[in-house]
């Protein structure tokens, strides 16, 4: 299995924005570009915790994660497309069949992809087991966590940066 931090960039793929996405940025056509602060707890026993700067271009289908240490430096950029997705780390290279399919190798579970960037663009679409608050949305902040009855619950906060 991957470690959490492979399961935490493939969350700050999924849930990274700002409260109003920028214009795209070259290579993904219209898609929307956000970014900003992502914090990650996996609440397991033990308990599994990820911080990271980021910025985010493009849907569940297809676009670009790069996680950023407090210095700016790429700490893992992740990228995909249907049918595939592409995870550097470290000097590493790993691929996958699809986002979904890293999201599984990394935390044994689904994640609700689409409903994901929904939320981002302020759409409270529901996803079984999850609870979204996008209520402080407009200042920049997300917040959704699924429940402990879905194992492993996790808790997910985002501060967006315009």
């Amino acid at each position: 299995m991957l470690e959490v931090r492979t399961f935490c960039i493939f969350i700050a793929v999924l849930i990274a924005g700002c409260a109003a996405p920028k214009s795209s940025k070259e290579g993904l056509g219209d898609s929307k570009y956000w970014q900003g602060r992502i914090a990650i707890q996996v609440l397991s026993s033990p308990r599994q915790a990820f911080t990271s700067d980021f910025e985010l271009q493009g849907t569940s289908e297809a676009g670009n994660l790069t996680l950023l240490s407090p210095l700016g430096t790429t700490v893992a950029h992740l990228h995909w497309t249907p049918g595939e997705a592409q995870l550097r780390q470290g000097g590493e290279v790993r691929n996958f069949e699809s986002l979904l399919a890293l999201a599984l190798q990394a935390i044994g579970t689904d994640l609700p992809l689409s409903a994901l960037f929904d939320w981002l663009n302020g759409v409270a679409t529901p996803a079984p087991g999850w609870d979204v608050d996008l209520s402080r949305l407009p200042e920049g902040r997300l917040q959704a966590r699924r429940a402990a009855d879905s194992s492993p619950a996790v808790e997910l906060k985002i501060i967006l940066v315009p």
